[in-house]
């Protein structure tokens, strides 16, 4: 005989409060992103999430399945204010499209891009539900601080992993939250912005077993996670305040200047060649006249393809020379297979063009090639026409740096600015500075254009190096290894910033260990997973296993 299948209404009903709770954990958590000054909500908002988690785990006949459904539901919420920003781009008139057009490519990225990414973030939840399942039925000696390790571990790897494919976009990663406050970000100098993260979540997490044991066990054990998490806040923090006022750069001195033309892309593929140039001329020239030693120009400020010897060449090396300093300029090469690359050049006073290109490694999708495009012009036709080229861009491969008179500069493009491996690439290779050219015109004045700013922050912080930002309509920045930005010029504003950074030749702990925390946090999660444990049931679970 079959057993009664479970209709009951009460359960379904009981349920939805459950997803609504983790949706505003989710939407929560990543509001400081978008309002820097509420910074404090990443280090609460997802206790809320943990504690049902950890004590309240799914109870019908498919928890995992449950568990997932309850993560997606943060995650989808933490990507839909992430990437709110999209609606301001509307219309997209720089990619031809129609306002119906428009509104189709931006409705998909708004509400496609984080449930894309929540697919995959939410995994993390069932495994966090089977390892708290594990503790309450082995007598795991510190199973809440030993859950609260592998929430914040899981979190860290499965961040980490958004970096691996061109769909995983980690443009939201968790420290991009604390930005707002400098010492909250210091230790990304230790073991990188993913230990921010880390320490954000192990935080909440152990703040989920004080608000579970205020209940259940009075006063005590509340003040003893509580104060566990306050220590954990604490010490990050008491790290950041004396990083931020000891830290003292050591390096040759370079005065180096970022020009901001205040030319969208929609105007520069509009064929305004002349205006283009004389912008970025007269720029360039007051800036060199103002006391510049070296000029950074935006992403591809030049929309051209360079030849050695051609017009291109001969103009950029006019400038040079008029203008007595380097410069670092954006435009694109081919190569002998007619790959189109994006890259930056630079163009010295005394030998012209030199032939080391620095290619944009990773790409922005549909902004700069097509994945999938069969797939995407027969579903999506809109979402194959936002690029303003013909083809694609192919990616380049290699950190190349550029060599000057007071040492190594790594240049990096755009997008390339959000992975942190590659930056790491560069200063490994022996970059003194880095310079990011980028393009944040599509962005226009919205939330995005501030966010982009702030992952160089993290860079500068996570490297110990000077960052120098120019972007084509904002934000350019100078930003020192301790993530202050000490000239900035705001979006859609024509000019250049100029101030005195340093070639820095010392390394961090991070540009010596590189991510060797990710590798922890995984071998962390599978030792747990593969515990023995005591082969006991505890008669004190971490939640009523009997449920």
């Amino acid at each position: 005989m079959k057993p009664p299948k479970d209709n009951n209404p009460m359960q379904k009903t009981r349920s939805r409060p459950v997803f609504l709770l983790y949706a505003l954990c989710g939407a929560f958590t990543a509001l400081p992103m978008v309002f820097s000054p509420l910074w404090i909500l990443s280090w609460i908002a997802p206790a809320g999430a943990f504690v049902i988690s950890f004590f309240a785990p799914a109870q019908n006949k498919h928890p995992l399945r449950r568990a997932w459904g309850r993560g997606l539901s943060f995650f989808y919420c933490y990507g839909l204010v992430v990437f709110y920003w999209f609606v301001e781009l509307y219309p997209l008139d720089f990619a031809g499209l129609d306002k119906w057009g428009s509104l189709a490519v931006i409705l998909v990225a708004w509400f496609g891009l984080p449930l894309l990414q929540g697919v995959f973030a939410a995994l993390q939840f069932p495994l966090l539900h089977l390892l708290s399942r594990k503790c309450t039925r082995h007598q795991v000696p510190g199973s809440p601080v030993l859950l609260s390790l592998a929430a914040a571990s899981l979190w860290v790897f499965f961040e980490w992993m958004q970096t691996l494919t061109w769909a995983g976009v980690p443009w939201g990663k968790l420290a991009l939250t604390q930005t707002g406050w400098l010492p909250l970000i210091q230790s990304a100098s230790l073991l990188g912005s993913y230990l921010i993260s880390f320490f954000i979540i192990f935080c909440s997490s152990l703040l989920a077993f004080a608000i579970y044991y205020l209940k259940k066990s009075g006063f005590r054990r509340t003040a003893a996670f509580a104060g566990a998490a306050l220590c954990v806040f604490g010490g990050n923090l008491l790290y950041g305040v004396l990083r931020c006022h000891l830290y003292q750069p050591e390096g040759e001195a370079v005065t180096v200047a970022a020009i901001q033309g205040n030319i969208a892309s929609s105007e520069k593929w509009e064929g305004k060649t002349n205006s283009t140039l004389d912008i970025h001329e007269k720029l360039t020239l007051d800036a060199a006249a103002d006391g510049a030693d070296l000029i950074l120009w935006p992403e591809t400020a030049l929309p051209y393809v360079y030849s050695a010897g051609g017009r291109l060449d001969e103009y950029l090396t006019d400038l040079a020379q008029e203008a007595g300093v380097p410069i670092l300029a954006g435009f694109f090469i081919q190569d002998e297979e007619q790959k189109l690359y994006n890259v930056i050049g630079k163009v010295d006073p005394d030998t012209g063009m030199g032939d080391t290109f620095y290619k944009k490694r990773r790409l922005v999708p549909f902004g700069e090639f097509v994945p999938m495009r069969d797939v995407v012009m027969f579903l999506i036709p809109p979402l194959s026409q936002l690029s303003a080229l013909d083809s694609d861009i192919t990616p380049g491969t290699d950190p190349e740096l550029f060599d000057t008179a007071w040492g190594k500069i790594g240049s990096i493009i755009c997008f390339d600015s959000i992975y942190e491996t590659l930056i790491l690439d560069s200063v490994r290779e022996g970059a003194n500075l880095i310079c990011i050219s980028t393009n944040d015109s599509w962005f226009k004045d919205s939330a995005a254009v501030y966010e982009h700013n702030a992952h160089a922050k993290l860079r500068a912080v996570e490297t110990g190096r000077y960052v120098v930002r120019a972007a084509n309509t904002g934000i350019s920045s100078i930003i020192t290894p301790t993530g202050e930005v000490t000239e900035s010029l705001p979006p859609l504003v024509e000019g250049y910033i100029l101030d005195e950074v340093y070639m820095i030749s010392d390394n961090t702990l991070y540009t010596m260990a590189g991510n060797i925390l990710i590798l922890a946090a995984g071998v962390y999660v599978i030792a747990l997973f593969l515990w023995p444990g005591s082969g006991k049931k505890s008669r004190e679970a971490v939640h009523d296993d009997s449920n």
